[in-house]
């Protein structure tokens, strides 16, 4: 059994150095006492004041040798840590992703229907003014979740491009999006808003669309690690009639 152990268990290379050990010590073991018994005591007492010296050499040197390859075994350790200690973060780290688009009526789940908002406009030829209806789609916000964690989104924020003081800000109660799942809520209200330059929603305005606007959208989100984060800025493209036969929102990227 031992045999067998040897032989499965350590290493070749073990086992030739252990095997050369033995035969270093048997052959300084066999000329000390030769020594001793030739040359006497004081000579003896010499030669093994030396042997014991070669042996402390022997002992710091693989000492020295054992720090050095556990060092260096320790290290890979660590980065084998750390580098598991990444890949779990990155697996429930929260980073939501979403994106703004009219969701339209045979794809609708969700109870609201198109409204007809009023606006009014001008006659640049004789200044008289009448009132146009546009039917406005639902736009809805969808979020993915792609972690392995919920998270929570506490709030939302639309606003005009380089127009920062055109903003509207709302909470959200209760909005959870679980793991690999998709939720979605309508933005359409301020949208209406935000594309008169007004920040409340009503059904009859004294002023048309701006027929091209660039909105922003941001999230306000809650996850594992700490609350009130803020997610990337997405930049959406609104096009209104007469300038597109209908409403349109394009997703633009973020650095234009």
């Amino acid at each position: 059994m031992l045999a067998r152990m040897l032989v499965t268990q350590l290493r070749l290379r073990f086992l030739i150095a252990l095997l050369g050990l033995a035969l270093i010590c048997a052959a300084l073991t066999i000329l000390f006492l030769v020594a001793w018994h030739r040359r006497g005591d004081t000579y003896a007492l010499a030669l093994g004041a030396l042997l014991s010296f070669f042996a402390s050499v022997m002992t710091a040197a693989v000492t020295l040798t054992y720090l050095h390859v556990s060092r260096r075994s320790l290290a890979a350790a660590e980065a084998a840590i750390a580098l598991q200690r990444e890949q779990w973060e990155a697996r429930i780290t929260v980073q939501p992703r979403f994106w703004m688009g009219i969701r339209s009526e045979a794809t609708e789940r969700f109870a609201h229907q198109p409204m007809a908002i009023t606006y009014r406009r001008d006659r640049a030829e004789d200044g008289a003014h009448y009132y146009d209806t546009v039917i406005w789609p639902q736009v809805v916000v969808d979020v993915w979740n792609d972690g392995e964690r919920s998270f929570r989104v506490a709030g939302y924020r639309l606003w005009i491009r380089n127009e920062e003081h055109l903003a509207v800000e709302r909470p959200l109660s209760g909005f959870v999006v679980p793991p690999n799942e998709l939720r979605s809520f309508v933005v359409t209200k301020e949208m209406v808003a935000l594309s008169v330059r007004q920040r409340q929603f009503e059904q009859h305005y004294e002023r048309p669309p701006c027929e091209e606007s660039v909105m922003g959208l941001r999230l306000q989100y809650s996850d594992w690690r700490e609350d009130d984060r803020s997610s990337r800025d997405d930049y959406y493209l609104l096009l209104c009639p007469p300038l597109a036969k209908e409403l349109c929102i394009q997703r633009i990227e973020r650095h234009v």
